[in-house]
């Protein structure tokens, strides 16, 4: 109980500090990162909710990359989320920009100068760019979209269908039913949002229907995957959308006696890294900024991190090299300095 009544405290405090942060503005500019996942939307759907329900404050929601994960796709159109694309907006038309799941100096968005940042709601460890009266960064918590539910209810607002649809699913997708880095604060925010829900949407977009390209990235992450002790590392090569990296390194976890997987992917000039550990103290966070040579490129959690490579400066040749030192720094950095790699799979008679 006591616990309750002081994050009910300091829900109500975070909310007061919105107001002043945004007390003289007039309209907002809510930024997630370039290829966002459901904890983004949803935070950031809930957000624009919030502001025009409690502050009268319009605002619109942007970013500058793909929605190519055929869930994420399905949760944006069952749930109406009206998300833009950044290059297509008048900046002059916002007084005031968010940062949604993510912080300034992350190499995820794209807002790398120019307008000035006002408000940061993020739940990943925070940056040394991080800094600054309107960080509201909260890394015990497994989801950005707890804090959103957490504002809601203090704020005691009427929960809109769509908008409680959005919160559950990102807070069930981010922590892996509520498996993966949950806080208790996690499962009371679902359990709080998930009966507002619709039901008939939660299922669209849990169960989407594939395209032939999943099929063929899935083939080929299955056939290239290779395996060392308890570990897994697969370079997929050209996918059709960076979103699929993540979701191989998921799938891949789940092989029995495997604690640790890494699987790349390239996409428009760049590596996509997605590294995944069934540690809960692995510090996947940490070992991903060795994998990545720009810290501000790379960043996640205890169990799940992600990073993204240039590659627009090297030859195809250079790329594969790149993955073969990615892999070995992978293994090194786990305690492996000589390793004897096999296929996942083998060709059956």
């Amino acid at each position: 109980m006591a616990n309750d009544i002081l994050q009910a405290d300091n829900s109500l405090n975070r909310l007061k500090k919105l107001s002043a942060i945004l007390s003289e503005r007039k309209r907002l500019l809510i930024v997630i990162h370039n290829h966002p996942d459901p904890d983004a939307l949803a935070s950031a759907f809930a957000l624009r909710y919030l502001l025009q329900a409690r502050f009268h404050l319009p605002s619109d929601i942007a970013y500058d990359g793909i929605i190519g994960r055929a869930e994420n796709a399905a949760m944006v159109r069952e749930l109406r989320i009206p998300v833009k694309r950044l290059r297509l907006l008048k900046l002059e038309r916002y007084d005031s920009v968010a940062l949604i799941d993510t912080q300034p100096g992350a190499g995820n968005h794209a807002m790398q100068g120019g307008m000035p940042i006002d408000l940061v709601i993020d739940h990943h460890p925070r940056r040394r760019t991080s800094s600054g009266s309107g960080m509201i960064i909260d890394p015990q918590v497994g989801s950005t979209a707890t804090l959103l539910v957490e504002w809601l209810l203090t704020a005691d607002l009427p929960l809109p269908t769509d908008v409680a649809s959005a919160l559950s699913y990102a807070i069930r997708s981010e922590t892996q039913d509520l498996g993966r880095e949950a806080s208790a604060r996690d499962i009371r925010a679902y359990l709080a949002i998930y009966p507002h829900a619709s039901m008939q949407k939660l299922s669209r977009i849990i169960n989407p229907t594939l395209t032939t390209n999943y099929f063929i990235a899935l083939q080929c992450a299955l056939q290239r995957a290779q395996t060392y002790r308890h570990l897994i590392c697969a370079h997929i090569g050209n996918v059709h959308t960076p979103e699929i990296v993540a979701e191989v390194a998921d799938l891949l976890l789940r092989h029995r006696k495997t604690s640790w997987t890494l699987v790349t992917g390239r996409f428009h000039n760049s590596l996509y890294l997605s590294l995944r550990s069934s540690n809960t103290r692995a510090q996947a966070n940490k070992l991903i900024q060795h994998l990545v040579s720009r810290r501000e490129s790379a960043g996640g959690h205890n169990q799940f991190a992600g990073g993204k490579i240039d590659l627009e400066m090297l030859t195809p040749a250079e790329i594969d090299q790149l993955e073969m030192k990615i892999r070995q720094i992978f293994a090194r950095r786990l305690g492996y300095k000589t390793t004897e790699w096999k296929p996942l799979i083998t060709k059956t008679p």
